[in-house]
């Protein structure tokens, strides 16, 4: 059983690149990978929510995975999603990659409304079945809430490796924190807490905007590493500033933030803006809207210097 490697530090949900016609773009993908690796990065989180996974077929999965593990190597940590609706799809993914190299998987329950016992059954199952170590993965916008109790009872199960806590409840990312040990890790969420959630002991947190901008979450960890706390907050609430200012509309129609991130990777020559269906890319005063954000935050020069 390969061990999950210790995590520390920015891990970008790796987003999906795609082409016009919804098949995924394998050059757009090696590009992405390619470029995160050369930013001081921890590792990578695959096929999670931020990457579309619930619209990918079970062979584009394959596909993706087969590409991310390949092209890095196994150099940073890999964490690569096996979420489907139906477990015995999950059952199936595990198989199909089992020869890939990556460190773990992580599952996302997208049974919102199943009991707290029965997901404990449903981790459980996938613990015991897996050849690689299993990340819970929680995030209230796609899943059952799961509270600290919850990580607790089943941090100890000898292949439950972490847990990535994608929460907005500081009150219960603090106390999932504190379980942390060298056995069980635990990586937050949410750029916009990304300060606070060092300060409360996070040792590393993901982002599908660190796969467009990981340069700006990635300054605000190291000058917290370094102490400098005071300059770590103003690079924080500039990238507040930042998410605040991106446009309403796409938020309200996609939710997810892929759109935005996409056209942002377009830019900086890396992959196409194309979302799986479901979702729809920017429009033209949407992309307006972003790039002035870009520019009055001062990331604009920081991409077209990239």
């Amino acid at each position: 059983m390969i061990k999950t490697r210790i995590i520390k530090g920015v891990v970008p949900v790796v987003v999906t690149p795609l082409n016009k016609n919804g098949s995924i773009d394998n050059n757009g993908l090696k590009n992405l990978i390619i470029f995160l690796k050369t930013k001081q990065i921890g590792g990578f989180w695959c096929l999670g929510t931020g990457s579309e996974d619930m619209n990918l077929t079970f062979k584009k999965r394959v596909e993706i995975a087969k590409i991310i593990s390949t092209e890095n190597a196994d150099e940073l940590p890999l964490i690569i999603g096996a979420s489907f609706f139906c477990l015995e799809d999950t059952f199936n993914f595990i198989d199909a990659t089992k020869e890939f190299q990556f460190d773990a998987y992580h599952i996302m329950p997208y049974h919102p409304k199943l009991s707290l016992e029965m997901l404990q059954q449903y981790y459980k199952l996938i613990a015991d079945y897996s050849h690689k170590p299993i990340w819970l993965y929680t995030s209230a916008n796609w899943c059952q809430y799961v509270p600290p109790v919850f990580v607790n009872e089943l941090m100890n199960h000898p292949n439950i490796a972490g847990i990535k806590f994608s929460s907005s409840n500081t009150v219960d990312q603090l106390k999932v924190l504190n379980f942390k040990n060298e056995e069980f890790q635990v990586m937050t969420a949410v750029a916009n807490q990304w300060f606070a959630s060092l300060a409360m002991g996070s040792e590393c947190g993901t982002s599908s905007l660190a796969s467009a901008l990981p340069e700006p979450l990635i300054n605000i960890y190291n000058l917290f590493i370094e102490g400098k706390y005071d300059s770590a907050r103003e690079h924080q609430l500039n990238l507040i500033k930042f998410t605040n200012s991106l446009p309403k509309s796409i938020k309200k129609d996609n939710f997810l933030g892929g759109a935005e991130e996409k056209y942002i990777l377009e830019k900086r020559k890396i992959c196409k803006p194309f979302m799986t269906n479901y979702y729809r890319c920017l429009n033209d005063d949407e992309k307006f809207v972003v790039d002035k954000a870009l520019e009055s935050c001062d990331y604009l020069e920081l991409i077209n210097n990239a």
